[in-house]
């Protein structure tokens, strides 16, 4: 196995980003071939919750919850209890069904929002990229696993047993362990104190059955074969949509992240990636941000509805931190300035099994 130390270069985790389709009548300038488009990159996000109701209906409530599709399955209009759609189009930043839980909760964290800019981004990008671009290459081969440990906690609204109402609160920060194939048709999350510790506590298999595929369009192979030239890559990233709408701007950084989400990628990459981001419209810099172990740094941002989205750096070595979302507008009785969601990554690496800990124990 190969693994890469703490405080490495990590692409970030995204745990809820929203993903908004319009239908083709609501915007009459909206191609119909653009609308396919986004249309696939939904389905590609929510296909294991495709399958027929008979065989998938179990597995539908485990992958909603597991942490990237939640998002994609609000958005394409199931409802997923206990979990949260943050800034949504209509600036419904907090959305959730409401069923008891019983797990640890927190009051959500709350700090002073420091306003973002669009000064020195471009030089502050830069940096990132030479950051990213020097820090070494894991490489899996076909029939090993990528392994991301990180630290995560996110807001929660569900219904209080001790009272019978409507609650929110904050998961405690907790350890969370993926392993994921490269072409992303097979993995495994272990994650106890989250969403699913309760009902699988030993952790929850993400393979995917006959007819039923993962979500390779962000897999390690996928991202190996994105282009690094800029314009090529932001073309990709737009999808036939126009640099300068909202909605598609949101839809390239979006894919960015879902591109990096708990995963690894080549040095290259990742650099590109990052240098795209700031020729994104709505990006901005945030020059003073705290990840989710204390740790003070810089923020690259995108606000969508009531939320804004956060890759957090070091800022001095411009290293990737971890990321958070913090309201910027009033949600749920939720002040600007609430983080509803962190991230630090502890460890990425590759193994040769599932189960399998860099250190070459078992789970």
């Amino acid at each position: 196995m190969t693994r890469m130390p703490w405080g490495r270069h990590e692409p970030l985790h995204v745990s809820e980003f929203d993903l908004l389709i319009p239908a083709p009548g609501d915007d009459p300038q909206m191609a119909a071939d653009r609308h396919s488009a986004l249309a696939t990159h939904l389905e590609s996000e929510i296909r294991r919750a495709s399958a027929p109701a008979a065989v998938r209906r179990a597995r539908l409530w485990r992958t909603a919850l597991i942490g990237v599709p939640v998002a994609a399955v609000l958005a394409a209009g199931v409802i997923v209890p206990g979990s949260l759609h943050l800034g949504g189009a209509s600036g419904q930043g907090v959305r959730a069904g409401g069923h008891q839980d019983t797990g640890p909760r927190e009051k959500p964290q709350w700090m002073p929002l420091v306003p973002g800019t669009t000064e020195n981004l471009s030089a502050t990008v830069d940096r990132i990229v030479l950051a990213a671009a020097a820090q070494p290459s894991l490489t899996p081969r076909q029939d090993q696993f990528i392994y991301i440990k990180s630290k995560v906690s996110f807001l929660r609204v569900g219904t209080n047993p001790a009272t019978g109402k409507t609650d929110t609160w904050i998961t405690p920060l907790h350890t969370r362990q993926i392993w994921k194939s490269p072409d992303g048709e097979k993995g495994f999350l272990y994650e106890p104190g989250g969403a699913l510790s309760d009902v699988e506590p030993n952790g929850t298999d993400l393979d995917h059955g006959p007819g039923v595929s993962g979500d390779t369009r962000h897999s390690y192979d996928s991202m190996r074969a994105l282009p690094t030239d800029p314009d090529a890559l932001l073309k990709r990233l737009y999808q036939g949509g126009k640099r300068g709408n909202p909605d598609d701007d949101w839809m390239a950084f979006k894919e960015i992240n879902s591109l990096l989400s708990e995963q690894i990628a080549p040095s290259a990459t990742s650099a590109a990636l990052y240098k795209v981001a700031a020729r994104i419209p709505g990006v901005e810099l945030v020059p003073k941000a705290t990840d989710a172990d204390g740790r003070q740094g810089i923020a690259i941002a995108f606000t969508r509805g009531s939320t804004r989205h956060e890759w957090i750096f070091d800022k001095d070595t411009y290293a990737y931190l971890g990321q958070r979302q913090v309201l910027v507008k009033e949600e749920e009785g939720l002040k600007p300035g609430t983080v509803v969601g962190q991230t630090t990554v502890i460890e990425r690496a590759v193994t040769d099994a599932k189960k399998e800990l860099p250190d070459g124990k078992r789970l």
